[in-house]
């Protein structure tokens, strides 16, 4: 799979903080706009206005529509990762539930622009370009972990890295794409989604990840969200 900046970044997008400012800019206006109107009413010369620029800045910057809004989707959740303060290890299924909480919690303050790109995802029309730059966004987070578990060999043997990765995220977006159009309310959105994640990876694992996972799940049973670190207080930062 592709990663997005080696299909729709050039090099001299970068020359200069100016430069740099500008398409922050543009992202930000079409991460807006994506919030007020969706993604079909987005136009080009409607984000230049926005952004103060000439519409052939932008097919320079970004050569076409949808690879301006992949990037603007895909730079967002990156940039909103990276200042979680978790209090576990990368690479640990703590880092993960702690991930998915706070990435549930922040979408409830951006409802109109995750039901808006949850739309896009599971539509047959989405350009390919828009489509693989979600679907890196959110197995990339996971990959850590599972590569963590079949180093250790605690991955069932029929398990495919890539393949669980994938299937783990369409589970993700289909969930968070109920909750967004209404279907699964605001309070049941985290422990649906923390509960069928645990359940699902139960499945995959073995030995020890295993155990941790259906130890994690009785927890959660008796003492609720509380038995995931997220809702204690962090004892570290990730840098902005």
């Amino acid at each position: 799979m592709r990663l997005l900046n080696e299909v729709t970044e050039r090099p001299q997008t970068y020359s200069s903080p100016a430069i740099r400012a500008r398409r922050s800019r543009i992202l930000d206006e079409t991460r807006k706009m994506i919030s007020e109107q969706g993604v079909s009413a987005l136009s080009m010369n409607e984000i230049g206005k926005r952004a103060g620029v000439a519409k052939r800045t932008l097919y320079n910057a970004f050569q076409t529509r949808e690879r301006m809004i992949a990037a603007a989707i895909q730079e967002y959740f990156d940039e909103y990762l990276a200042r979680i303060p978790y209090n576990s290890d990368p690479g640990t299924l703590m880092h993960n539930l702690e991930r998915i909480v706070a990435v549930v919690q922040r979408n409830r303050k951006i409802r109109n622009y995750i039901r808006a790109i949850m739309g896009l995802y599971f539509s047959p029309d989405t350009d390919p370009d828009i489509w693989t730059a979600m679907q890196s966004m959110g197995t990339r987070p996971n990959l850590g972990w599972i590569r963590n578990l079949q180093t250790r060999k605690h991955l069932q043997p029929w398990v495919d890295v890539e393949k669980l990765a994938d299937d783990i995220v369409r589970y993700e977006y289909a969930t968070i794409n109920d909750w967004a159009r209404g279907r699964i309310g605001d309070d049941e959105i985290v422990p649906r989604l923390v509960r069928s994640y645990l359940t699902f990876m139960s499945g995959a694992t073995r030995g020890a990840a295993r155990k941790e996972i259906e130890e994690l799940l009785g927890r959660i049973d008796v003492e609720g969200l509380s038995a995931i670190p997220v809702f204690a207080t962090p004892r570290k930062a990730s840098a902005a």
